[in-house]
């Protein structure tokens, strides 16, 4: 596999570590609204959502940003 261009690029790191954070938060909420639903939880299911809105807005900054420096980094070699 080659290195896409931004790979050793500090600030790029930097925004795909935020990323990658972001998206995992995303996916375990949603994991966890699921088992609650799963087990008859709903009202626990339904508050464990009510993060869901946040965590998505954090994972759409973290995208932005990521892309951004992808973009630059891209743009500079």
């Amino acid at each position: 596999m080659t290195k896409q261009s931004g790979d050793d690029d500090p600030v790029v790191e930097t925004y795909r570590r935020a990323f990658d954070f972001a998206l995992d938060q995303l996916i375990l909420t949603l994991k966890e609204a699921q088992d609650y639903l799963g087990g008859g939880e709903d009202l626990a299911s339904i508050g464990t959502l009510a993060l869901f809105d946040e965590q998505a807005e954090d994972m759409k900054a973290a995208l932005r940003l990521f892309r951004r420096a992808k973009q630059d980094a891209r743009r500079q070699s």
